[in-house]
């Protein structure tokens, strides 16, 4: 089987949740709050993505393509943000190793069930046993960075 051009990139993004992980735990240890950390990474992050948006954009931000969408898909924001106070009280409890562990556990669980079902929209992409054994030694690995 050939590897998928976009496998490195892929591989790139992921090292960045244990990243985000201890940068906002580190400055969780000055802000005391989870909430107020999230808001501050998110509040940065909007000023990276507003900065981004202008200059693809050249200044014009296509908002019109937004008509249209379902409501639902536009709590991506909210689930993001319990996903960063989550990680954040994780780290700081649990340690990056593990809290990152269950989280990418619970997200091939999470991937596989979304695409089994074609939820969101998705393309369904049916579970089999290679999927399964996948989840399985996921769930293994897991396992073992818990003993």
């Amino acid at each position: 089987m050939a590897v998928h051009p976009l496998f490195p990139v892929a591989v790139l993004v992921g090292a960045l949740l244990p990243v985000q992980f201890a940068l906002n735990s580190a400055l969780t240890s000055f802000t005391h709050s989870p909430t107020t950390t999230a808001s501050v990474s998110y509040g940065v992050g909007l000023l990276a993505l507003v900065l981004g948006l202008a200059l693809v954009h050249r200044g014009r931000i296509p908002l019109h393509r937004l008509q249209g969408a379902p409501s639902w898909s536009f709590l991506g924001g909210v689930v993001g943000s319990a996903y960063v106070i989550g990680s954040v009280v994780l780290t700081r409890l649990l340690g990056t190793g593990l809290a990152v562990s269950l989280v990418i556990a619970a997200q091939v669980v999470a991937g596989l069930a979304l695409d089994h079902f074609g939820a969101f929209g998705t393309m369904r992409r049916l579970m089999n046993r290679t999927r399964t054994l996948a989840l399985v030694l996921v769930l293994a690995a897991l396992g073992l960075q818990v003993l």
